[in-house]
């Protein structure tokens, strides 16, 4: 009797203790070059379906008399892989019909062949290779499916290293900016540069920061174009209040080198109404909305800031770096155009994108802001102007 488990064994089982069946049927099996196995009762069955096997040949006598359980609970327990397959040699006439057992035993073990005694030997022969065809099938399903599960656990295995990698590199780019802001702040204080140029450098870069923990959050995969925008805008409606900066658009998912030129258009435009803009008194405040147009590839990013309710506007001789890094970083980022324009009653800064299925995933929900106040005209978005010359 075989210990070891002989997890690809197609020899055929013979369970007949009645007669000469088992030695008939041994004979003509090993005729057809297919091993068998003769075990005396079901209790000798068991260990050897445990060693392995590629079907199991059983006189429906067996099953009468002896309590065959234990066969059904063992083939309830198979591996999804498997569907063992039993024939059952049935006494001549033993239709369903004619034998109601012969339903009990399907339902109890599932994969059964029934053929009538006295059988011919090109017939037994036939059917038990059908069966050991079908058990090398399921063999071949096991060795698929463990190889796709070898596959899956690597691949959770590398998700998982490659998160450490990635919140390692987050936390060490994260320490980076802050040096870089504290190494900025320490020169600037020791040089001769005014507390104005210092403040706004300094701010550049906490806005590029929170950009980057939104990104971090979400595994640099991308980031909502709302979150991006709101982040940015935060310092400005703490000190102002909600109601003067407000945001709306549907959810729109970009990439991370849109997200972060999103984040630092915001900042500068919002630096700008506060010092010159519409953001400088107390009744002026900004809309910046954003819109999806077109399918497919052919879908365009139209986002508009609009100042209201401002100071008198007056278009600036000279463009400075904010209006640069807008209107030139910002577009070569997106793949778009920016325009900013400075009508008397409030700057307005428009930024089209169009951009290619895998670059921008758009998905329903409820807009960012649903109380924003309309305007008129289609939604223009605004890069930093030239404001102040930064």
């Amino acid at each position: 009797m075989t210990s070891t488990p002989n997890l690809g064994s197609e020899r055929t089982l013979i369970l007949a203790p009645m007669g000469r069946d088992a030695q008939v049927a041994s004979a003509i099996l090993a005729e057809a070059h297919i091993a068998t196995a003769v075990c005396g009762d079901l209790h000798a069955l068991m260990p050897e379906l445990a060693a392995g096997a590629g079907a199991a040949l059983i006189v429906e006598e067996v099953l009468h008399e002896q309590d065959y359980r234990g066969l059904a609970r063992w083939i309830e327990a198979q591996p999804p892989w498997s569907d063992f397959p039993v024939i059952v040699l049935a006494p001549r006439g033993g239709g369903l019909e004619r034998n109601p057992a012969a339903g009990r035993f399907i339902q109890a073990l599932g994969n059964v062949t029934f053929l009538e005694r006295p059988f011919h030997p090109t017939t037994l022969v036939s059917i038990v290779q059908t069966a050991l065809r079908g058990r090398r099938r399921q063999y071949e399903a096991r060795v698929r499916l463990e190889a796709l599960r070898a596959a899956v656990a690597r691949q959770r295995q590398d998700q998982a290293h490659l998160r450490l990698l990635i919140n390692e590199l987050n936390h060490r780019v994260k320490n980076t900016l802050a040096t870089v802001q504290s190494i900025v702040t320490q020169t600037l204080r020791s040089a001769d540069v005014s507390t104005r140029t210092r403040d706004v450098l300094t701010s550049r870069i906490v806005a590029l920061s929170k950009a980057h923990d939104v990104l971090t959050n979400e595994q640099w995969s991308g980031a909502d174009l709302g979150e991006i925008a709101a982040q940015a805008a935060q310092p400005f409606r703490l000190g102002l209040g909600e109601e003067r900066i407000v945001m709306s658009g549907p959810r729109v998912r970009v990439l991370p080198k849109t997200a972060i030129a999103f984040a630092l258009a915001v900042h500068e435009l919002a630096t700008n109404a506060v010092k010159y803009g519409a953001l400088s008194g107390n009744e002026g405040r900004v809309d910046f909305s954003w819109r999806i147009s077109g399918r497919g590839d052919g879908r365009e990013l139209t986002a508009v800031w609009r100042e209201i309710d401002g100071p008198r506007v007056t278009s600036p001789t000279r463009a400075g770096f904010g209006t640069r890094l807008i209107e030139r970083g910002l577009a070569a980022d997106l793949n778009g155009e920016v325009t900013i324009r400075y009508p008397a009653d409030g700057v307005v800064c428009t930024i089209r994108a169009r951009l290619e299925g895998a670059e921008l995933e758009v998905s329903s929900g409820t807009p960012t802001n649903p109380r924003r106040r309309r305007t008129e005209a289609e939604p223009n978005v605004p890069s930093p102007p030239a404001f102040g010359g930064r």
